[in-house]
């Protein structure tokens, strides 16, 4: 769970904690509801008896604070410890794609203060009563439900944690490649420049004077990329030649471009238009015998 950081006890790279840096990105965003076999209407339906119009919780564990006083004040607290607690799920906040869950008392049963029962997720004619201090709002990847195959939510929180990390590391790259001075090292050419701005220029429409006013400011931003580009490349060598050093830095991956196979191209695009009806009239023997393969 991502906690406030320590302005008096960093965390620090020697201490090799894992992750090496604190998390600070909510692991819902990452998660792939994909490994989900039921539709939120569907978990919370599944609180429905035959013939009886009362929805009942449905069973199930959250990860949950400890402390439920200082985890409504503060979930982010240092202080604070979450666990796997047994709960009722009462209902489901489609806008914010969040479940009302509430703890189980010492018996394994959901009540209320009075020790009613809670049916139809608490809501009364009235309205939705205020939260008790043992209910909470959490997303799907903090609900492990009783009827779900727990080694399939395993694989989802590990798949969601995982992709956490990447992101988080490559965002610290980003940020590595961002604050390397770039003033006064490796400028682009004033010629590369002006065969850009030529190129671009030339296009029409572009010679517009809204355009020229934002040229010089599209300029900058070109040299700035460059200057970065040039960086990204010296980073990269650098990290890549020591592995050890630089072992807390994850770069990121390379895709690898897809070579055409010869010849794909331009026929295939000439055979796709034959076999489409066109409204200009038929090509004249002397202009079919043009394009023909053996010529």
């Amino acid at each position: 769970m991502p906690r406030h950081p320590d302005p008096h006890n960093p965390q620090t790279i020697e201490q090799g904690h894992d992750p090496l840096f604190p998390v600070y990105l909510p692991l819902k965003v990452f998660d792939n509801e994909e490994f989900d076999c039921r539709t939120p209407s569907e978990w919370i339906n599944m609180g429905l008896e035959p013939g009886s119009q009362d929805r009942k919780p449905v069973p199930g564990k959250a990860l949950l604070p400890t402390d439920d006083i200082l985890g409504h004040e503060d979930p982010k607290s240092r202080k604070l410890k979450y666990e796997w607690c047994s709960v009722g799920v009462l209902d489901y906040d489609e806008e914010k794609k969040l479940y009302l869950v509430h703890k189980t008392d010492q018996n394994g049963l959901v009540r209320d203060e009075t020790g009613k029962p809670i049916l139809n997720g608490g809501v009364t004619a009235e309205g939705r009563p205020p939260l008790l201090t043992c209910q909470y709002w959490v997303p799907r990847i903090q609900l492990l439900f009783c009827a779900e195959d727990p080694r399939v939510f395993t694989q989802r929180v590990v798949q969601a944690d995982a992709l956490r990390k990447n992101t988080e590391a490559l965002l610290l790259y980003n940020l590595y490649v961002d604050c390397m001075p770039s003033e006064g090292r490796r400028l682009i050419g004033e010629q590369s420049l002006s065969k850009i701005k030529q190129w671009a220029m030339s296009t029409p429409r572009m010679g517009q004077s809204v355009v020229l006013e934002h040229l010089s400011n599209l300029s900058r931003e070109v040299s700035l990329d460059y200057e970065r580009s040039m960086n990204k490349i010296s980073f990269d060598q650098i990290v890549s030649s020591k592995p050890d050093t630089f072992s807390y830095v994850t770069l990121p991956e390379k895709e690898e471009e897809k070579v055409p196979r010869q010849g794909e191209g331009g026929w295939t695009k000439i055979l796709s238009l034959s076999l489409c009806p066109s409204p200009h009239p038929p090509l004249s023997k002397s202009s079919n015998r043009s394009i023909h393969p053996s010529q």
